[in-house]
């Protein structure tokens, strides 16, 4: 019954394009990811213009899948976009911080910085358009 209880505590609830694409995007970011270390899964035509193309692709999934999902719940209990702008930005300043701040927990790389940032405007793309034109009101 505690499932109800959280059905009913949503603000919204997705359209059925929202709710099918946030698990495809996910999906897309993770094969992106394994792609590091599982060559029969990497896209050629990526390596083709930036053959370091996995060297730096771990900072936009973990970015982008930790944004989304942070998000998609969130505006489902009724966030803003201001609120959805605001977590994207402290995502992307931690990254800035991790990549350019702390050389003891990471080797600085302006690409790493730059993915994890593209991660994140991506993210507010499906956020933005999934809080305007995903969502319906929750009858519940």
């Amino acid at each position: 019954m505690e499932v109800d209880k959280l059905f009913k505590s949503l603000t919204y609830v997705p359209k059925i394009w929202t709710a099918l694409s946030y698990p495809l995007l996910v999906l897309v970011s993770l094969i992106l990811f394994f792609g590091r270390n599982v060559e029969p899964i990497r896209i050629g035509s990526f390596l083709e213009v930036m053959p370091d193309f996995y060297s730096h692709i771990s900072n936009f999934s973990l970015s982008f899948i930790l944004y989304i999902s942070i998000g998609y719940v969130g505006i489902m209990f009724g966030l803003t976009v201001k609120n959805i702008t605001i977590i994207g930005i402290g995502i992307v300043s931690v990254n800035l911080i991790i990549e350019f701040l702390l050389p003891f927990l990471n080797t600085p790389d302006t690409s790493d910085a730059l993915f994890g940032t593209i991660g994140v405007i991506l993210g507010f793309a499906f956020l933005f358009l999934s809080k305007n034109y995903g969502l319906k009101k929750n009858e519940l």
